[in-house]
C-alpha cells in the first residue's frame, strides 16, 4: 500500500475521505464540542498522519495535536508528538504544568526523574533547547573555521551563536556586520555582557581602528565598514558573521553595498570564514555572489512549534464578516462579526500585549490618534514618568504623549532612537500600556513581548510584503522566551498565536485582496522561492532594466580591489576625486564622465576659499563641486538631492548643521520650524515629504501640504517628524560629499568635528564612537568623570555603579538607557 501523504490525502480520488476529515478538522478550531466518537476520530488521525514520513502530514498532525489539547485539556497526543519530534521545550512545559505523562506511583516517580534527566541533555544555561537547536549549536561550533549558512526562525539563539564564534576563535579578528545602528548598539551590548576574557576592545566606528590589535572585536554597519576598508587597504578579518544576511538579497543601494563588503572581503582574504545568519532563505546558493569561490556548509531549521490562526475582517465590504482562514486546508470559514469598525474589532480581539501593523508612519500616527481617542486614560506610574521626560525632550503637544495617556505607543523610522528605545521599555515594562503601533521597524532585532497581531496594510515600501517578509513579522509574535520561561496553561495558548488582517477604506488600496494575500504568503502548498534582485548576486537575471546598475557595481568593485571581477576592460577613474566619490558610493553621478570637471573644480575652490570652516560655504561647495553633477533621474534619492538647487534648500541645510554645531535642543527646534511656517504666506505649499496630503501640478506625489489649515498641534507633530527626516537625509546622503572633502583636505580640521561630533573636545569624540551620543558623552564628561576611564586613546570602560548614581541624581530614562547600552551588566 502506498504511503499516505500531503498531496494524495487531498487529491479528487479521496474526495469523500478529504470531506470527512476536514469536518473533523474544523471542530477543532471553532466553539463546537466534540463528542465522545469525535475524539476518538481526531486521534486516530493524528497517530496516522504522525507515522508517514511526508513533512506536511506530520506538521498537520502537530496542529491538530495542540488545538486537541487546548479544547479537551487532553496533551496526551501533543506530548508523544513532541518527545519524538525533538520538541524538548514542550516536553518539558508538559511535564511541569500537566504532570505528563507520569501519574503519582513509585514507577511514575522513576519515569518522571529519567525524563528530568533527558531535559536536562538539551538544558543550555538553563534554557532547554529543541533537538534541532541543539544540533545546530554543534554544527556551528565544528563549522567554526569554516563558512556557513544558518537559516533559523527568530527565537532560535542567534545571539549566543554570534558570543559563541567570538569565544571560539580567540585574538583573530572578528567582525559582526549589523544592519542599522539600533542592532549595532543591541549586538555591542551582548557581546559586553558575555565579558568573553580575549576581547579587549570592541570597534563599533572607522576610526578606532588600530593596526596593530588581535584583542578586538568588530561591531559595524556595512557603511562604517566600507569606510574602514577603503582607508586601511591591507586590512582582513578571519571570521565575519553577516546578520540578518536575507537582506542582501535586495536591490536597494545600502545592500549592493553589503554585498560588495563581503566580496572585497573575501577578496582580501580567501581564508575568512564568513557566517550568514538569517531566519529565513529557501536556497543557500541564493546568497552566492558573482566571481566568489566561497565555499559555505549550511544548516536550516524545520522544526515546526508555533502553529498561528489566520483572522480576516475586510471593514471595505458593506456587511464585513471575520473569515478564519486555515493554511492546512486552504479553505475559508466565514464567522459572525459584530464590530462595527475596525477599531472596535481590535479592542474585542485584543490581548494583554498587542502589535498594530503598518507600512507608512504616516498611517500610523493618524491610527494612533483614532485609536487612542477610543479609549480611557489609564494610570501608570511608569507612564507619568515617561510623559513628563519625552515632553521636556520634545513638546507637550507630541502626539505620542496623548496617544501614551491611552496605553498606545507607536514606534517608526521617523522617531529619534532615544524615544523609539523608550517607546520598547515601557511596551515591556508597563502592564497598562497594551496597544504598540509599528512598522517594519518592528522586523529586524525588536524582541518584544507581543501576544497578538493586527495588520492593517499587507505592504512593505510600495510592494506586498512577501511571504519570507511576512512570516518574520508574525514571527515576533509569542516568541519562545515568552512561552517556556513562564510555564503556565497560558504559554501553551501562546503556541496557537492569533493573526488578524483587518481591510479599511483609509488604510489599504481599493484593489488589494487579502484573501488572495494570506493564500499566497501562507498557503503550506506554495512553495517558496528567494526573491533575489541584488545585481552582485549570481542569482539575478541581468536585463535591460538592471545591467547599468550591474556594470556600475561591478566597475566600482574592480576600481577598489583591482583584479577582483577578472574584468581588466573595465574603465578605471583617473583622479583622486574619481575614487573618493566610488570609494563612498556615489552612484547618482556619471563619475567616469565628470571626474576630472570635479577635480580641476575642488581645486579652484580650494585655491578660492582654502579651508571650508562654515556650513553656508561647505553647502555652496557641495551643490557646486557635486550635486550640480547629478543626472536627473527620477529615484527619490536623486529628487531629494536635487533639492539643493535652490539657495533657500542650501541655505536651510547650512542652519539645520548650524544648529546641530550649536548643540539647539529638539524643542528650540521644533518651535523655529513651527514659527518659519507661522510666517509664510496662507495657502503656501509647504514640502513635507512622505507626510504631504497635496501634490504640486503635474505630479502624483504627494509630499506637500497647505502648512496654514493645520492646527498647532499638527504642525508641531509635523516638525518633529520632519525634523528627525531631515537629520537622517543629511547624515546619509549629504554627509557623504563632507567626508569626501575633508578626506581630500578641504574641510578646516575643527570644523569637520564639530560637523561631525559638535565638538572638539578629543575625550567626548572618543566616547561617542564608543557608542554614547553627544548630549550623554558629555553628561559623563561634566558629572561623571570618576565612573570611566579612557585608555590608550579610545578604550571606554564604565563602572556598573554608575546606574545608581544616576537613579540618585534623578538623570531621566533616556540618558540612563543609553549608558546601559555602553555598559557590562554586573
Amino acid at each position: 500500500m502506498k504511503e499516505l501523504t500531503y498531496n494524495r490525502l487531498t487529491h479528487h480520488s479521496f474526495r469523500e475521505e478529504y470531506a470527512l476529515f476536514k469536518s473533523l478538522y474544523t471542530k477543532l478550531f471553532f466553539d463546537t464540542d466534540l463528542t465522545k466518537e469525535d475524539k476518538n476520530k481526531v486521534l486516530e488521525v493524528v497517530v496516522l498522519f504522525s507515522n508517514q514520513s511526508d513533512e506536511l502530514l506530520k506538521k498537520l498532525s502537530y496542529r491538530m495535536a495542540l488545538a486537541y489539547g487546548l479544547k479537551t485539556d487532553d496533551y496526551t497526543p501533543l506530548y508523544d508528538i513532541s518527545i519524538n519530534t525533538g520538541l524538548i521545550p514542550l516536553v518539558a512545559l508538559l511535564c511541569e504544568i500537566k504532570d505528563l505523562p507520569f501519574g503519582s506511583s513509585p514507577r511514575s516517580e522513576f519515569l518522571s526523574s529519567m525524563m528530568d534527566s533527558y531535559i536536562d541533555n538539551f538544558r543550555v544555561s538553563n534554557i532547554v533547547q529543541t533537538e534541532q537547536q541543539f544540533v545546530l549549536s554543534a554544527f556551528f561550533l565544528d563549522n567554526i573555521k569554516r563558512s556557513a549558512i544558518i537559516i533559523a526562525p527568530t527565537s532560535y539563539g542567534k545571539s549566543e551563536l554570534i558570543i559563541s564564534a567570538i569565544e571560539e576563535t580567540p585574538n583573530k579578528r572578528t567582525c559582526v556586520i549589523v544592519p542599522s545602528k539600533a542592532l549595532l548598539a543591541q549586538t555591542r551590548k551582548q557581546i559586553l555582557d558575555a565579558r568573553i576574557q580575549w576581547v579587549q576592545r570592541l570597534v563599533s566606528h572607522p576610526e578606532m581602528y588600530r593596526e596593530k590589535d588581535d584583542s578586538s572585536v568588530y561591531v559595524l554597519t556595512q557603511e562604517r565598514l566600507t569606510r574602514l576598508l577603503n582607508q586601511n587597504k591591507n586590512l582582513y578579518f578571519d571570521v565575519v558573521i553577516v546578520d540578518e544576511a536575507h537582506n542582501i538579497l535586495e536591490k536597494d543601494n545600502r545592500n549592493t553595498l553589503l554585498a560588495s563588503v563581503v566580496r572585497i572581503l573575501e577578496n582580501r582574504n580567501s581564508n575568512t570564514a564568513f557566517k550568514f545568519l538569517t531566519p529565513f532563505l529557501q536556497d543557500p546558493a541564493s546568497l552566492k555572489l558573482k566571481g566568489s569561490r566561497l565555499r559555505t556548509d549550511y544548516y536550516k531549521v524545520n522544526e515546526y512549534i508555533k502553529s498561528e490562526r489566520f483572522y480576516i475582517a475586510d471593514y471595505r465590504e458593506d456587511d464585513p464578516k471575520t473569515v478564519f482562514y486555515d493554511h492546512f486546508i486552504n479553505e475559508s470559514i466565514e464567522l459572525r462579526n459584530d464590530c462595527k469598525t475596525p477599531v472596535e474589532y481590535i479592542k474585542e480581539w485584543s490581548l494583554n500585549k498587542n502589535i498594530i501593523y503598518f507600512n507608512r508612519p504616516k498611517h500610523i500616527q493618524i491610527f494612533a490618534k483614532q485609536f487612542a481617542d477610543s479609549l480611557p486614560e489609564i494610570e501608570s506610574i511608569i507612564v507619568e514618568e515617561a510623559i513628563k521626560e519625552i515632553a521636556a525632550n520634545t513638546h507637550d503637544h507630541y502626539l505620542l504623549l496623548h496617544c501614551l495617556k491611552h496605553g498606545v505607543l507607536y514606534h517608526h523610522g521617523s522617531m529619534t532612537d532615544g524615544i523609539r528605545n523608550y517607546a520598547e521599555y515601557i511596551y515591556r515594562s508597563c502592564d497598562e500600556v497594551k496597544y504598540l503601533i509599528s512598522s517594519s521597524t518592528l522586523l529586524e532585532g525588536v524582541n518584544l513581548p507581543i501576544e497578538r497581531m493586527f495588520l492593517l496594510d499587507i505592504r512593505k515600501g510600495i510592494g506586498n510584503l512577501r511571504a519570507s517578509q511576512f512570516k518574520n513579522l508574525i514571527g515576533r509574535v509569542c516568541r519562545f522566551n515568552e512561552i517556556f520561561t513562564i510555564p503556565t496553561l497560558v504559554s501553551l495558548e501562546k503556541l496557537q498565536p492569533e493573526i488578524h488582517i483587518v481591510g479599511t477604506h483609509d488604510f489599504l488600496r481599493k484593489d488589494a485582496n487579502l484573501s488572495t494575500f494570506i493564500e499566497k504568503v501562507m498557503s503550506i502548498t506554495k512553495k517558496d522561492k528567494d526573491t533575489i534582485e541584488n545585481v552582485l548576486l549570481e542569482g539575478t537575471e541581468i536585463d535591460d532594466n538592471n545591467r547599468e546598475e550591474s556594470d556600475r557595481q561591478l566597475t566600482r568593485l574592480e576600481n577598489l580591489e583591482e583584479g577582483i571581477t577578472g574584468d581588466e576592460w573595465r574603465p578605471t577613474v583617473s583622479t583622486e576625486i574619481g575614487m573618493k566619490l566610488l570609494e563612498n558610493n556615489i552612484s547618482e553621478i556619471d563619475i567616469f564622465l565628470f571626474e576630472k570637471e570635479i577635480q580641476q573644480m575642488l581645486e579652484e575652490f580650494g585655491d578660492r576659499y582654502g579651508q571650508i570652516s562654515d556650513s553656508n560655504t561647505l553647502m555652496s561647495v557641495i551643490y557646486e563641486s557635486f550635486i550640480s553633477f547629478i543626472e536627473r533621474n527620477h529615484t527619490n534619492q536623486t529628487k531629494s538631492l536635487t533639492r539643493l538647487e535652490s539657495d533657500k534648500a542650501q541655505t536651510f541645510y547650512a542652519m539645520f548643521l548650524d544648529w546641530n554645531i550649536k548643540k539647539t535642543p529638539l524643542g528650540v527646534m521644533i518651535g523655529r520650524f513651527v514659527k518659519y511656517w507661522d510666517h509664510l504666506p496662507k495657502n503656501t505649499p509647504v514640502f513635507i515629504g512622505s507626510w504631504g496630503d497635496v501634490a504640486k501640478e503635474g505630479s502624483k506625489r504627494k509630499v506637500f501640504t497647505y502648512i496654514s489649515e493645520k492646527s498647532p498641534a499638527e504642525k508641531i507633530n509635523l516638525a518633529i517628524v520632519r525634523i528627525k527626516e531631515e537629520e537622517d537625509f543629511f547624515d546619509h546622503f549629504i554627509f557623504r560629499f563632507v567626508e569626501i572633502l575633508n578626506e581630500i583636505g578641504l574641510m578646516d580640521k575643527q570644523f569637520y568635528k564639530l560637523a561631525k561630533y559638535s565638538t572638539t573636545d578629543k575625550k567626548t569624540i572618543t566616547m561617542i564612537q564608543n557608542g554614547f551620543s553627544r548630549g550623554v558623552a558629555e553628561l559623563l564628561r561634566k558629572h561623571y568623570s570618576d565612573y570611566f576611564q579612557i585608555k590608550d586613546g579610545d578604550i571606554v570602560s564604565v563602572d556598573p555603579s554608575i546606574h545608581e548614581r544616576l537613579v540618585d541624581d534623578g538623570v531621566g530614562f533616556l540618558q540612563r538607557h543609553e549608558v546601559s547600552l555602553n555598559v557590562k551588566t554586573s
